[in-house]
């Protein structure tokens, strides 16, 4: 379970950098359009909102398209077929639509109509309609909508990404915020303030086991000095063998062997203090046995105990049943005896 909260919290963590990294560099690079529209490197993305370009060759509702955003004042005319994103009016409102470019079949005769497209005053207008919509754009007053340069501000590139402008659409409500960003960090920060707690936890937990070994290991020194104590109070030098020794410098082979005996008594202290504690866990886990042996024991006498004032009291209600039964019997008997002697007078 550990290992798995783990992977999930670095996946959690890579999806946060890498979102907040993209977005960091959307920020920096993009600039202004002279429409007013934010661009990264001259590209922009819009959501679509409608269908009225859902065909073959268009984009469904909730895809995500990206459009090259243009000069209003490039001299190059844009073609019948391009689909292109402008500038419409609504009760004096603007909003963008994004249409494809259609033959102006509606043109007058006195005007002039290159490739589809009408040329008017040198000035190249056009005529747009959604894949999806039967009629051409029409202005409020049912009038055809002539599209000039000065009103289209991008081209559609070509690239449309189904459902990720819904989803991107679902992001930027309060609900999509509070699902996507806000409890996915929350539950980052709670995670990794839960790792901080662990380690420090962990850093404790090290610190008196560390604490344990020295006292242990200071434990062994001070048996092992005493031993050492001992066996020199048992055995003492008599003043001419120290007085010898001192003077007399000790073979290597002694030397050694009493490095080893000296080694070989600590040992033994290491092994009795060892076996010693051992003896006492030994025996504290037999008295505790005892202990719990007894406390058994007691309560089953108390158990015992009280079965057996049940069963008294139990043996004394009915007794006292028999006797208020006997007593009715013979009431009963001389009410019967009093009747026949009545009956008799």
């Amino acid at each position: 379970m550990k290992k798995i909260g783990k992977i999930v919290g670095n996946v959690l963590v890579t999806v946060i950098l890498v979102f907040s990294i993209l977005m960091t560099v959307m920020v920096l690079s993009s600039t202004k359009h002279d429409s007013g529209l934010p661009n990264l490197f001259g590209k922009a993305v819009f959501n679509v909102l409608t269908d009225s370009m859902m065909s073959e060759e268009g984009f469904p509702e909730g895809s995500l398209i990206i459009v090259e955003l243009t000069d209003p004042e490039q001299d190059e005319p844009y073609k019948v077929g391009d689909v292109v994103t402008f500038w419409r009016y609504y009760e004096d409102q603007p909003y963008l639509e994004t249409h494809r470019i259609v033959a102006d079949t509606y043109t007058q005769n006195q005007n002039e109509v290159v490739d589809g497209v009408w040329i008017h005053g040198g000035e190249a207008y056009y005529v747009t309609r959604g894949d999806n919509t039967p009629d051409i754009d029409m202005n409020q007053d049912l009038s055809i909508d002539y599209l000039s340069n000065q009103r289209i501000v991008a081209k559609w590139t070509g690239t449309a990404i189904p459902h990720l402008g819904s989803i991107l659409s679902f992001l930027q409500s309060q609900l999509g915020f509070m699902l996507c960003v806000v409890i996915p960090t929350a539950i980052f920060f709670f995670f990794e303030l839960f790792k901080f707690i662990s380690a420090l936890m962990d850093a404790k937990k090290e610190k008196a086991v560390a604490a344990v070994k020295d006292a242990e290991e200071e434990i062994k020194q001070r048996v092992m000095a005493e031993m050492l104590a001992a066996q020199a109070a048992a055995n003492p030098a008599p003043a001419e063998a120290v007085k010898a020794a001192e003077e007399k410098p000790k073979p290597v082979e002694e030397t050694k062997k009493s490095e080893e005996s000296e080694e070989d008594i600590k040992k033994k202290a290491v092994e009795e203090y060892i076996a010693k504690q051992e003896a006492e866990k030994a025996a504290a886990a037999k008295a505790a046995e005892e202990e719990e042996i007894k406390r058994k024991a007691v309560e089953e006498y108390i158990k015992q105990q009280e079965a057996e004032k049940a069963a008294a009291e139990q043996a004394a209600k009915e007794e006292e049943l028999k006797k208020q039964a006997i007593a009715e019997y013979l009431a009963q008997q001389e009410a019967e005896k009093n009747a026949e002697e009545t009956t008799e007078e």
